[in-house]
Order: C-alpha cells, then sequence, then structure tokens
C-alpha cells in the first residue's frame, strides 16, 4: 500500500514537472492564460501538492506581468490565497486576495469580482466570523447569477458559491437555509460533499436514517466515479459525516473506523480544519465506549492543532482589521489634500459651503464604519470568549446536568455565566427561577426539541414558554429569541 503511494506520488511529480517544462516553455496570449488559471488550476487541484499548485500558478502570474494582464494577475493571487486558506495560513490568503482586490479595482468582470469575494468568505468562515463569511459570499453569490448560464465554469462557480452559502448557514444553525442551498447545488451539479452534508440535515435535524441512508449511498456511489475517484477531500469529507451518522446509530466502531480514515486523507491533503474535527470526534467516540486513554490521546492531539490554527488565525484577523484602519486612514489623507487644495485655489463662499456640507456627510459615513468595524471587533471577542467556555469542564458539566434536568443546572450555570442572568433580570426583575433556567438551556444552544425531551415537557409547552419568555422580555416580533439570548453577554 505504501509503495503504490510513492508510486502515485512519483506520478503526480512528473504530471506536474512535464506540465510545468511544457506550459514555460513558451509564451501564451491572454485567452490561454485565462485557461490555465480557470480550467487547468482546477483539474490540477487534486492531482499536484499546494505547494506544487502555488508554484503553478505563480509561474502564470509572472506571465500575465509580462503581458500587461492585470486580470490574470488578480485571478492567479486568488488561485493561491485558495491553497492558503485549506491549510490554514489565513494571514498570508487575506494578503494575497488583498493583491487580487488591488488588481481588480479597474476591472469590470463579475468572474473575477465573486471568485474573488468567495474566496474571502472562505477564509472568514474559517476564522470564525460568520457575519463577514455570509456578506462576502452573497457579493460572490450576486456576481456569480449575473454569470452566463451556458458556460460550464460559470455554472460549476455558482454551485460552489451555493455550497458553501448551505454550510455558513448551518453553522450558524440556520438548518432549512441551509438544506435549501444544497438542493440548489445539487441541481446544478450533484456532488458528493454536498449529497453528504443533506445526508447530514437527516441526521442532526430531521432524524430520519432511511433519508440520510439514500444519500450517503448517493454520496459514496459519486466518490467512486472517475470523476471523483482521485478526488482525496472529497473522500475525506463524506467519510467524516458517515462518522457522525454513525455515532448517533451507538455503531461506534464503524464510526470510528469512519473518522479514522478521514483523518488519514485530510493529513494527507494537509487540511488542517478537517483532521481537527475527526479528532474532536474520535475522542467523544472513545469518551462514549469508556476508553480514557484513547479519548485523552485525541484531544491531546486536537488542542496542539487547534493552537496552531488559532496562531495563525490570530495574525489573519489582525491583518483583516488592518486592511480596514488603512483604507480609512488612505481616505483620510485623500480628504486632506482634497481640503488643502480648495483652500489654495481660493475658493469661493458658495463652495465653502458645499464642501462643509461633504465633509458633514463622510464624517457621518466614517462613524458609521467605525461603528461597524467595532460591531465585528466585538463579535470576534465574543466568539473567542465562547470558544474558550466550551473548552471549560464547567460548560462539559452543564450541558449534562441540563440533559439530566438536575436541580443543580441552574446555580452552575449562574456560576459559569454570572452575566447572562443579571442582565436579563436587569431587564425584568420578575423573572422567574424557571424563565432563568429555560434560557440558560437556550443560551447553551438546546434546541426547542431537546428542551422538551430533557425537561419532559411537549413540544408545544416549550413554544408557548418561548412566547411567554418574549413577552416578559419585552421583545419585538422580528428579534431571534435565541439570537438575543445568545449574545446578551455583549452588554458586559
Amino acid at each position: 500500500m505504501k509503495s503504490l503511494k510513492n508510486f502515485n506520488r512519483i506520478i503526480y511529480c512528473l504530471i506536474f514537472i512535464c506540465c510545468c517544462s511544457k506550459l514555460f516553455s513558451q509564451h501564451h496570449s491572454i485567452q490561454q492564460i485565462d485557461t490555465l488559471l480557470i480550467k487547468t488550476n482546477e483539474e490540477l487541484r487534486t492531482q499536484i501538492s499546494n505547494k506544487d499548485l502555488i508554484i503553478w500558478n505563480q509561474k502564470i502570474i509572472k506571465e500575465a506581468i509580462q503581458n500587461n494582464y492585470p486580470k490574470g494577475e488578480a485571478w492567479g493571487y486568488a488561485n493561491i490565497a485558495n491553497r492558503l486558506w485549506l491549510v490554514g495560513e489565513f494571514k498570508k490568503a487575506i494578503e494575497y486576495l488583498n493583491y487580487a482586490e488591488e488588481k481588480s479595482k479597474k476591472i469590470n468582470d463579475d468572474f473575477l469580482a465573486g471568485k474573488i469575494n468567495q474566496e474571502y468568505s472562505q477564509v472568514y468562515n474559517r476564522m470564525n466570523l460568520p457575519k463577514m463569511a455570509l456578506d462576502y459570499n452573497l457579493k460572490a453569490m450576486r456576481s456569480a447569477l449575473r454569470l452566463k448560464k451556458d458556460n460550464q465554469d460559470c455554472r460549476f462557480f455558482l454551485r460552489y458559491v451555493y455550497s458553501t452559502r448551505a454550510v455558513y448557514f448551518n453553522g450558524i444553525e440556520r438548518s432549512d437555509s441551509s438544506l435549501i442551498y444544497l438542493h440548489k447545488a445539487m441541481k446544478i451539479d450533484p456532488n458528493p460533499l454536498d449529497v453528504a452534508h443533506i445526508a447530514s440535515h437527516y441526521t442532526k435535524y430531521k432524524w430520519n436514517s432511511d433519508s440520510a441512508n439514500y444519500y450517503f449511498k448517493k454520496a459514496f456511489d459519486l466518490v467512486e466515479t472517475k470523476r471523483f475517484k482521485h478526488n482525496k477531500y472529497q473522500r475525506a469529507t463524506v467519510l467524516n459525516d458517515y462518522g457522525i451518522f454513525m455515532q448517533v446509530q451507538k455503531k461506534n466502531n464503524e464510526a470510528i473506523d469512519a473518522f479514522t480514515k478521514s483523518a488519514a486523507l485530510a493529513k494527507e491533503i494537509n487540511r488542517p480544519q478537517l483532521v481537527l474535527s475527526n479528532y474532536k470526534l474520535l475522542a467523544s467516540v472513545y469518551k462514549e465506549l469508556k476508553e480514557p486513554d484513547k479519548e485523552v490521546e485525541y484531544l491531546n492531539k486536537a488542542t496542539s492543532l487547534k493552537d496552531s490554527i488559532d496562531n495563525d488565525q490570530s495574525k489573519a484577523i489582525t491583518l483583516a482589521f488592518n486592511k480596514i484602519s488603512k483604507k480609512e486612514e488612505e481616505e483620510k489623507k485623500q480628504k486632506t489634500k482634497f481640503q488643502t487644495a480648495l483652500w489654495y485655489g481660493g475658493i469661493s463662499l458658495l463652495i465653502v459651503t458645499v464642501l462643509s456640507l461633504y465633509f458633514y456627510l463622510q464624517i457621518k459615513k466614517k462613524k458609521k464604519r467605525l461603528i461597524e468595524s467595532k460591531t465585528i471587533i466585538l463579535q470576534q471577542e465574543e466568539e473567542a470568549k465562547i470558544l474558550k467556555r466550551k473548552l471549560n469542564e464547567n460548560h462539559d458539566q452543564l450541558i449534562q446536568l441540563a440533559k439530566k434536568n438536575s436541580a443543580g443546572f441552574l446555580a452552575l450555570f449562574q456560576e459559569t455565566y454570572p452575566e447572562v442572568s443579571q442582565l436579563l433580570l436587569k431587564i425584568n426583575p420578575y423573572l422567574s427561577l424557571s424563565d432563568l433556567s429555560f434560557s440558560a438551556m437556550i443560551f447553551l444552544g438546546f434546541s426547542s426539541k431537546e428542551i422538551a425531551q430533557y425537561s419532559s415537557m411537549e413540544h408545544r409547552s416549550v413554544q408557548t414558554k418561548k412566547y411567554r419568555l418574549r413577552k416578559k422580555l419585552n421583545l419585538e416580533a422580528e428579534t431571534d429569541l435565541y439570537q438575543f439570548i445568545r449574545s446578551i453577554s455583549e452588554v458586559q
């Protein structure tokens, strides 16, 4: 088996060397550069390593520069960014996307704009910034919908945008929206990853083993087709989702086998986020099997890998916010130069009045941008705080106490998250202990179905209790109760 892998690597290296020698022994037209950056790059993604593909794109970028072709440069930078965020190098990915964005400023091309915005959305999603990820993904989707529907590359790109949008919605617990976009993606082009995610939907949100089995079988059938047979990322993702399905069914040995195979493939193709997911899931299975040594082994692996990912993520966040600050500084300098030029030009009273009004409006916009920037920073801080809390032993204990409907649940919750109850009581001092306990379960992310199950209540009673709690908290109809309670600690 090992010799076969080495043989495959040698073959891929020879393919890469052959392609490079053939590609860069001649000069290419702009049309040929486009084909290389879009079609050939996509074909090589599953054939050569990330490092080799980055080198490939760097050489094409040089050709684009020689041809004075900024669109080619921008597309090449976006391709490189795609390889970088996949392996967790978020800071470098954002730097390359900044290069791509700078080169594309004067280019009116929806495909290129969509590509850059989509890669930004992927980076921010991996950095746990869901709002920014969805915003950039929406820009990419608008661009993709304006593309030619009869062009295969354009259709595949729209499928990719739909597929990732489904993942983002799933990450913020909007499962119905996620399912809608998964089906939209599958309608354009059936893909093992999307089909497996649909199966996961029936595993997690609408427990239906028949539907889940149907879609998993379809996903595994697709993985074995000629088109996807050598796509290790697709196979690893399908195995990861299938392992969760097996774990839910208490088929722990099958789950361990699926997670182990998925982790091995993910390591082979350098997908740290997927490796981390498998490590965490393996630890949870071994916990259920009461094998503490194995559980600790995979928890240690997960912690070590997560520290490495978080380190680069922290640098990337700094770069992202520096980009916002730098843009504002450049705008401020431009305004100052403009103002100085007008004063030295001998502006009349009328122009001075108009200029004053202009600056007033610009300052108002600037304040709005600053508020938005602060909101993003606060959001990131809160998400980091939540991630830290999830690693706290109290959090796991709280989940268990809630599931057992223990009397000590509320006391431990108030000790762990004191600000939540305090702020709720500030809104309404007459909230009962039952209201606070119910709010605590919502804060911890329990669904209505789970609350009904663990509290021995009817599902209808849970909905009634939600309605009454909304009234007690004076929430408007359009305000999401879950989002309100989860974000209440932002007031601190």
